[in-house]
């Protein structure tokens, strides 16, 4: 029982019950006794004048019969000596002191007016005038019962606390529990791969946060389940398509009379798709390495106008076959970014070559540079097929690819990557398009004034 929180916190309270009450009992009955003892005190000393005041005016002949009856009416014990009085004990013998032990009272001074206690028997000694005679008079009072019933009330009282106060806070605790031992299970139930598995709890407390937290994680742990399984069937669709071609292509090469330009047609289809595997390949494990940010990024300020301009002259090529034209306008002022520069290249190669895939023949593409106190900001514009809200909220998305842009060569990862990209370069890319109209990237970057990144950012506060 003690291995679950439950048990510890049944264990927990009763410890504290125990040592609480126990301090708690002490210190009341210490203070109870206290005051029995002062009261007890106090009715001695008034016993003991009214016993010289009745000793005064009551007559020899029944003297001893009154004294007996009030000492056993009032529980006292009253003890008398005087050389000349003599030795008389009323109310019982049983606490009372010897004939010579009272000679010895009489006879110290340091016993006239003493207040003593043994036990739980309160004493008080004086020696007073009785018919001209010195007499000692010592009273006694047995307060144990007076103890015992504050005692026993006591003991009644804590016991119905810690009996009551029990039951509450085991309710309370099966109350606090009850919501951890569904979280347990339903942690068990995620590690066994059911991802659908959720926690009802109403409230704002720690508890309600916490399976607040466990339904979000076990949320996540979904989508990037589902995501999973998506990825392993794209990517054996991506993979098949090529493999399936190559494998064909290759037994029909081994057929000897086949003629020489089919031969080589036929070699080129193989060459192609094995290069798509590489590229493909080559293309995820980058994607994994940025995603992880296992990448290093050589960060060095450059001319981002002289990079577009190398960059637009690659894809020229492609452009004209198309009749495409690729319009860059570019700013008054030379624009520099910091940044890693052959990344960032490879972001301007993966979106210029986008724009001329899903543009129409005799379409424009326009480049445009702006820049900031802060940034600069690249909108690459086509007058493509354009997209759906649908569509761009998906492209970023590895392998993702439109249904009717799945005829264009491609394998949906070269906005994965430009993304990775620019997230690593703490940028910003947005999408506005429309379907056939065309798409505008806007891509922001940091400028030449951000001589440092995030990470140079965390190393150098922790030397603060």
């Amino acid at each position: 029982m003690m291995k679950s929180i439950y048990g510890k916190l049944i264990c927990g309270f009763l410890i504290t019950i125990v040592f609480s009450f126990s301090v708690a009992g002490y210190v009341a009955l210490r203070s109870n006794y206290d005051q029995i003892a002062d009261m007890a005190q106090n009715e001695l000393s008034a016993t003991s004048e009214y016993v010289v005041g009745i000793l005064n005016s009551l007559e020899d002949t029944n003297i001893n019969d009154i004294m007996d009856q009030y000492a056993i009416s009032s529980e006292i014990n009253i003890t008398l000596y005087s050389p000349n009085y003599g030795y008389y004990t009323y109310g019982g013998n049983k606490y009372a002191p010897s004939k010579e032990m009272m000679k010895r009272y009489y006879y110290d001074d340091s016993k006239n007016g003493c207040y003593a206690e043994q036990k739980s028997i309160q004493s008080y000694g004086s020696k007073t005038n009785i018919r001209d005679m010195d007499v000692y008079v010592y009273v006694q009072k047995d307060t144990s019962y007076e103890k015992s019933i504050f005692a026993n009330s006591a003991v009644l009282i804590l016991g119905c606390v810690f009996l009551s106060g029990n039951l509450v806070f085991i309710a309370i605790a099966d109350i606090i529990v009850k919501p951890i031992t569904r979280l347990t299970n339903a942690t068990k139930e995620l590690s066994k791969g059911n991802y659908s598995v959720r926690v009802n709890y109403v409230g704002d407390d720690e508890i309600s946060r916490l399976n607040q937290g466990f339904n979000q994680m076990a949320q996540q742990l979904a989508k990037q389940e589902e995501t999973r399984q998506k990825f392993i069937s794209d990517i054996s669709h991506e993979f098949q398509t090529p493999l399936t071609a190559i494998q064909g292509f290759a037994n029909i090469l081994k057929e000897e009379d086949l003629p020489k330009e089919q031969r080589q047609k036929y070699a080129d289809i193989i060459l192609f798709h094995s290069k798509r595997l590489s590229t493909l390949s080559k293309n995820m494990l980058q994607l994994t390495l940025l995603e992880r940010e296992e990448v290093e990024l050589e960060f060095t300020t450059f001319s981002i106008v002289e990079q577009l301009l190398r960059v637009i002259s690659t894809q020229e090529n492609q452009a004209i076959l198309k009749d495409i034209e690729i319009e860059f306008e570019r700013p008054r002022k030379d624009a520099m970014v910091y940044g890693d520069e052959q990344r960032l290249e490879q972001v301007w190669i993966n979106i210029i070559s986008n724009a001329i895939k899903y543009t129409d023949k005799g379409g424009l593409i326009t480049i445009r540079v702006k820049k900031t106190s802060r940034e600069v900001e690249v909108s690459i514009e086509d007058t493509g097929h354009g997209m759906s809200k649908e569509v761009i909220s998906h492209i970023f998305e590895r392998f993702y690819r439109e249904d009717k842009a799945r005829s264009v060569e491609g394998n949906g990862l070269g906005l994965s990557i430009v993304k990775s990209i620019i997230d690593l370069h703490h940028g910003n890319i947005d999408v506005i398009s429309q379907v056939d109209v065309g798409s505008t990237f806007i891509i922001k970057l940091p400028s030449e004034r951000k001589s440092f990144d995030l990470k140079e950012k965390l190393s150098l506060n922790r030397k603060d």
